[in-house]
């Protein structure tokens, strides 16, 4: 009977060890999840100062359809079948104010679902936001080059498919995103448009703050023409990096001041207080992709390396070549007017030299046969 107690005792100390083990088993599993749910979390971070290690979290990193690219004007392809885009609804006067947002990578707008590109793809597509990358006084920071030279900034406006409920959703399809994207310049003014964003950094200085903006009409974000721009298939710039986004960068430039760049490159910050910029990704390699164009680019490569090398020029190539064409007839009946103006009074005053000279060679001449007599004084 004893031996049968001691054994029913052992068995049930075995079940009871065993239990334990299960638990601890378990806990330990459940620890391994969270380590590893927190080890992707941190994979998940990623920032502009390792871009080489944006592969090992996110495949599509390195696919061969990336962007930025360069825009090398002398191998791009003119299609002058490329319609003309046209955008409805960016005039957001009189409608709700736009939230602004610090997100650690960049200065973000969220546009309202009213904004639309109607022409100029198979589709429509739907605004979502758009954003910024810039460098520092020293290092210019567009994320697109031209010849491979960079601009001070670039601003790229997203729009997502419409046959798409959101953004997130059109992310991934290979159909799914457009981004109109223009380079920022340095001009001699105040751009006013900008001003409407960048007054309003100090209020999103730091990491995931936001604030609210007054709504304006996003188009005077955008170059003054939009016929001429470079296209071509590409990626996010950022991770995941889906290559799902056909690219038009506008070949016109916009213009901010110095003050304007310089507040931009000096006021946000990122993780752990650090500031915020240089957040532009390195360009990546064509893989043979072709970048169209809507417009001739003869000699372009020599006109955009002079064009952006001072920040003190306020021209860009086409301003330069409107400026010839903007000659009217009044204007070249003026020039005529001038020229024959200056020719006359160049004639004039040869003429007027030379009786001058004739005058004084004759008065010496008269002067040497002239005889002087003394006066005779008659006695009465």
């Amino acid at each position: 009977m004893l031996l049968e107690v001691l054994f029913i005792l052992h068995v049930l100390q075995s079940q009871v060890l065993t239990v334990k083990s299960s638990s601890s088993e378990s806990d330990e599993s459940s620890e391994r999840d969270e380590e590893h749910s927190k080890g992707s979390s941190h994979q998940q971070h990623w920032g502009y100062h390792d871009q080489d290690s944006w592969l090992s979290s996110y495949v599509d990193c390195g696919g061969k359809s990336q962007s930025p690219i360069n825009l090398n004007t002398r191998q791009v392809t003119y299609d002058p079948r490329l319609p003309v885009i046209h955008l409805e609804g960016y005039d957001l006067t009189d409608t709700p104010p736009l939230s602004l947002l610090n997100n650690g990578h960049t200065l973000q707008l969220s546009l309202p679902n009213s904004m639309r590109i109607v022409r100029g793809f198979h589709q429509i597509y739907v605004a979502a936001q758009l954003h910024f990358h810039w460098g520092t006084t020293e290092v210019p920071g567009s994320e697109h080059t031209i010849d491979n030279i960079h601009f001070p900034a670039e601003i790229h406006v997203v729009h997502y498919n419409s046959k798409y409920p959101n953004l997130s959703e059109a992310a991934s399809k290979a159909d799914g995103l457009v981004v109109l994207g223009a380079f920022i310049g340095i001009g001699l003014h105040e751009n006013d448009n900008y001003e409407k964003i960048l007054s309003a950094l100090t209020d999103v200085s730091r990491e995931e703050s936001n604030t609210e903006v007054p709504a304006f009409n996003i188009r005077h974000l955008l170059p003054n023409s939009l016929e001429r721009f470079y296209r071509y298939n590409g990626s996010l710039t950022t991770p995941p990096c889906f290559q799902t986004v056909s690219w038009t960068l506008f070949n016109d430039t916009i213009r901010v001041s110095r003050r304007q760049l310089a507040a931009l490159e000096d006021t946000l910050k990122t993780e752990h207080n650090k500031l915020l910029s240089r957040n532009f990704r390195a360009p990546q390699l064509l893989h043979g992709r072709n970048v169209l164009t809507s417009f001739q680019t003869v000699a372009a490569a020599g006109s955009a390396r002079g064009a952006h090398l001072s920040e003190t020029q306020d021209a860009n190539i086409k301003e330069s070549s409107e400026t010839h064409e903007a000659l009217s007839k009044g204007d070249v009946l003026a020039i005529v007017f001038g020229v024959l103006f200056a020719v006359t009074l160049l004639a004039f005053l040869m003429y007027a030299y030379q009786q001058r000279k004739k005058y004084s060679k004759y008065k010496r001449h008269s002067k040497r046969n002239v005889i002087y007599k003394p006066a005779v004084k008659e006695e009465a």
